[in-house]
């Protein structure tokens, strides 16, 4: 990484631990992480992502930035990323799980990850799609192609 992504990541770091996700200041920092077109961004990123954060705003913020890629990209950094979410910030792993599984083309490449997936993020996808699905049973429909491609 260069040394300007790096003190934006931290910068960005910063505000989530401590400035509570202010909008504005999220944008800035996501802005400058994206601009340099570092391919880890999206992965570091959504590991940004934390049930604490005051602003709800600048969550979206994080999740919106690593969407941007294509859905090989986002997936992948999604799966790297996933097992340390669903224990770190499970509200956040939950509703990136439901935003994928809402979009057909992003629920498919997940599949096809999945197949090839290490156990421990098998196990974290499926954990959460349970959870999805008690909460939600309406999201079975949806869940049932990523939780098979789990098992």
């Amino acid at each position: 990484m260069s040394d300007a992504y790096e003190r934006n990541l931290e910068a960005l770091r910063r505000e989530v631990e401590s400035g509570g996700a202010r909008p504005v200041a999220m944008d800035a920092a996501i802005a400058e992480i994206v601009a340099t077109g570092d391919p880890r961004s999206s992965r570091d990123l959504l590991s940004l992502l934390s049930d604490s954060a005051e602003h709800d705003e600048g969550m979206f913020s994080l999740i919106h930035a690593a969407e941007a890629c294509d859905n090989d990209a986002y997936v992948s950094a999604l799966l790297s990323v996933f097992p340390q979410l669903v224990s770190s910030a499970p509200r956040w792993a939950s509703v990136i799980l439901m935003r994928v599984l809402n979009s057909g083309s992003t629920q498919s490449e997940m599949v096809r990850q999945l197949r090839g997936a290490p156990d421990s993020v098998k196990g974290a996808v499926s954990e959460m799609c349970r959870r999805i699905n008690e909460v939600s049973p309406q999201f079975l429909s949806k869940t049932i192609p990523v939780t098979l491609a789990s098992a």
